[in-house]
């Protein structure tokens, strides 16, 4: 089960990036009674609560795993999907240098993954 969280945490993390992003062209503004004015989009709201959502799912992984396992796991691939969500859905370039940081990252989150 625990591995299932794994995979919601990191689906929900990189919708809730992804959102925001999306979010930013059709801006709402929302005020507040003490005069504080904030603008976000309807989108981008929907990419908040999925990234509270993940938080949520972070503190029960933090629980269920060694902080130096899961960590480095999570983390890395949510900046691996991330990443590709950059290149193919918002047409982000990536640099040589980019590919090889993210490579590494990949060998990296394989390697902590080997059992001893």
């Amino acid at each position: 089960m625990k591995y299932i969280f794994t995979i919601i945490y990191i689906l929900f993390t990189t919708l809730g990036l992804v959102f925001m992003k999306l979010g930013q062209n059709n801006p709402l503004t929302i005020s507040f009674k003490n005069g504080v004015m904030m603008k976000i989009g309807f989108v981008s709201l929907l990419g908040f609560l999925f990234y509270i959502c993940s938080f949520l799912l972070w503190q029960k992984l933090l629980v269920s795993f060694d902080l130096s396992f899961i960590v480095p796991i999570a983390t890395g691939i949510v900046q691996v999907a991330v990443l590709l969500c950059g290149i193919f859905l918002f047409k982000e370039q990536v640099s040589v240098s980019n590919m090889i940081g993210i490579i590494l990252v990949i060998l990296g989150i394989v390697l902590i993954g080997i059992k001893k």
